[in-house]
């Protein structure tokens, strides 16, 4: 049961990050998109450096389905497995806040 307690609290701590830092990036871009617009001047994409992932990407989406059809299976053999999803969401999440603060250090 601590075990539960322990997922509580910081599955609730990282989704008041998760949340506020959500909304903080759409208040800035939102704050951009007026301003440029405002301004008059054509948005500018800046595509040098993106890789061609295409050739990847079948191989991660492969890789996606393999391993979420297995945490199913796993689910359906021991109730023990019902901790996976929990660990998995905190988990995803924990790496969503992680890119919001790495973006926001790369535009100061």
């Amino acid at each position: 049961m601590i075990a539960f307690w322990i997922a509580v609290v910081v599955g609730g701590v990282v989704g008041v990050l998760y949340l506020a830092l959500g909304v903080q990036a759409f208040l800035r871009v939102r704050r951009d998109v007026l301003a440029l617009a405002a301004s008059g001047e054509a948005p500018v994409l800046d595509l040098e450096g993106l890789d061609d992932d295409t050739a990847t990407f079948t191989w991660k989406a492969l890789g996606a389905v393999v391993l979420s059809t297995s945490v199913i299976v796993l689910l359906g053999l021991n109730g023990l497995f019902w901790y996976i999803p929990p660990v998995l969401a905190i988990g995803s999440a924990v790496a969503v806040v992680a890119a919001f603060l790495i973006d926001r250090r790369s535009l100061r």
